[in-house]
C-alpha cells in the first residue's frame, strides 16, 4: 500500500478534467473542485486517510465484531418530467442491486477470473430504504420533489436545497442520501468523499436514466452507477488512483492491480494489461459497462469498513432501518457540537430535559482519553485542544446509564 503522503502529491499534480472527458463518474472532478475552493477539504481527507490506515493496520487480522451492517437510505427523486419521476419499483430494484453487489451475490461474481477469485469479497454491507425519518415518523424512504429546472439539476448545488428547487437532505450523519435527477451532461453519478462536502450536500447523486435496472438503456442499465458511486462515498478511489493514464498511481488498496486504463464504455475480455499485470476491469470501481462489473476486493472491503468505523461511523449508530417508533424519552438528550472541525478550542452543548451534571471525556481514535471534564445541560461548554495533534477524536458525555457521543475533527 502506498502511504498517504503520496495522495496529496498526486492530487496536487492532477489536472482538473472536464466531466465529459471521463463521463461515467464525476466524483473525482467534484472532489478536485472542492479542494480548489475549500483548501480545508485536503486536511479532512488527510485526517480520514490516516484513520483508515491505522484502523486497517490494527484490525486487518482480527474478525469484525459486526458480521453485517445495514445502511439506511433515503432516495430523493427530483423531477421535471414524468419520465424523471421514476417509480417506486425502480427504486426497489436499485436497493436490490446494491445488496447483491455488496454481498457478492450478484450473478456476475462467479465469472470473476480465477486469478482474482481469492480477492473477491463479500463486503458485508446491506442497504434498506429508511422506515422512519429523522423525526421518528414512519416513512417509505422516498421523497419526491418537482423542480422547474428542465436543463438538469443534478451536479448543481441547487439539487440539495428545497428553496433552490431541489430537496433538502435528511440527517447525513445517520442516513445515506441519494438524489436521483437529471444531469445536463454525460455524467452518470457523483459522490461525496467523507467530510469533503457541506453536511447538507453529503451523499450520492445518480442520473435517473442509470438508477435501478428496470427497462433502462444499455450500457449503464443494471444499477452499477450507484454501486460505483457509493464506493466513493465509502472512500474508495478508482483503481488507477487519483490520476488518469499514470501507471505509477495507486488506489491505496493492496489487492487491486495498478492500472492506467479506465475502460470507459468497454467490456474487455480477460486478460488485458495496461500496466505490469492483468487489469481487474471487472471491479465495480472501473468505468466498464454495467454487464462487465462483478466484484469488490477484500482490500476494498477493509477500506470501506474502516470508513464506517471512522468518518462515517454515524451510520452504524442509525436506527433509520428500525420501524419501532421513536419514544419521547429517546429524543430527550442531544449533543450539539460547535466549531467542528476545531482549531484550538471547540464548544458543545448537551440539550436535555433533565438536570444534573454530565461527565465528559475526549478520546482519540485508539480509545486513549486525552481530556476530561464536566458539563451542565443546556449550557455551552468548551474544551481546549491546543496541545492535541490533528486528527479524529470522540467526545463522550455520561450521566448514570445515559451516554452521548459525537465525532470531532481537529485541524491545525
Amino acid at each position: 500500500m502506498v502511504r498517504f503522503a503520496a495522495i496529496l502529491f498526486f492530487l496536487h499534480l492532477a489536472s482538473l478534467y472536464a466531466l465529459a472527458q471521463h463521463a461515467r463518474c464525476g466524483a473525482v472532478e467534484h472532489r478536485q473542485q472542492n479542494w480548489a475552493l475549500h483548501p480545508g477539504c485536503k486536511e479532512i481527507a488527510a485526517i480520514n486517510e490516516t484513520f483508515i490506515e491505522n484502523w486497517i493496520d490494527r484490525y486487518k487480522l482480527a474478525p469484525s465484531s459486526r458480521s453485517v451492517v445495514t445502511i439506511p437510505v433515503v432516495v430523493h427523486v427530483v423531477w421535471n418530467t414524468n419520465e424523471q419521476n421514476i417509480s417506486d419499483a425502480q427504486i426497489y430494484s436499485q436497493i436490490a442491486v446494491l445488496n447483491q453487489d455488496y454481498r457478492a451475490q450478484n450473478v456476475e461474481a462467479p465469472s470473476v477470473p480465477l486469478v482474482f477469485q481469492d480477492a473477491l469479497a463479500d463486503v458485508a454491507i446491506e442497504f434498506c430504504l429508511a422506515s422512519k425519518d429523522p423525526s421518528g415518523a414512519p416513512t417509505n424512504g422516498i421523497t419526491r420533489t418537482y423542480t422547474d429546472n428542465s436543463v438538469g439539476i443534478a451536479g448543481t448545488v441547487s439539487l440539495h436545497y428545497t428553496n433552490l428547487g431541489g430537496q433538502d437532505a435528511w440527517d447525513t450523519e445517520h442516513y445515506l442520501n441519494i438524489w436521483v435527477a437529471k444531469f445536463a451532461g454525460a455524467v452518470g453519478g457523483i459522490a461525496s468523499f467523507p467530510g469533503e462536502d457541506p453536511p447538507e450536500q453529503d451523499g450520492v447523486e445518480i442520473d435517473y436514466r442509470q438508477f435501478g435496472n428496470i427497462a433502462l438503456e444499455p450500457p449503464y442499465h443494471l444499477g452499477r452507477t450507484a454501486t460505483h458511486e457509493i464506493g466513493h462515498y465509502f472512500n474508495l478511489e478508482h483503481p488507477w488512483g487519483p490520476l488518469f493514464n499514470d501507471c505509477c498511481a495507486d488506489d491505496f488498496v493492496d489487492d487491486t492491480p495498478e492500472a492506467c486504463e479506465t475502460y470507459l464504455s468497454q467490456c474487455p475480455v480477460h486478460p488485458v494489461v495496461s500496466c505490469d499485470e492483468a487489469d481487474m476491469f471487472m471491479n465495480f470501481m472501473f468505468y466498464t459497462d454495467d454487464a462487465c462489473m462483478a466484484m469488490f476486493t477484500k482490500g476494498q472491503k477493509m477500506r470501506m469498513w474502516a470508513t464506517l468505523n471512522g468518518p462515517r461511523s454515524g451510520l452504524l449508530e442509525s436506527n433509520g432501518c428500525n420501524s419501532t417508533p421513536t419514544t419521547e424519552a429517546a429524543l430527550s438528550e442531544e449533543f450539539l457540537i460547535f466549531s467542528n472541525p476545531a482549531n484550538s478550542v471547540f464548544s458543545f452543548e448537551i440539550k436535555s430535559n433533565s438536570s444534573g451534571t454530565w461527565q465528559v471525556q475526549l478520546s482519540d481514535v485508539l480509545g486513549r482519553i486525552v481530556e476530561v471534564g464536566t458539563a451542565y445541560p443546556n449550557v455551552r461548554s468548551e474544551f481546549g485542544v491546543r496541545n492535541l495533534v490533528s486528527g479524529i477524536y470522540w467526545l463522550k458525555a455520561k450521566k448514570g446509564m445515559k451516554i452521548l457521543a459525537a465525532k470531532i475533527a481537529l485541524l491545525r
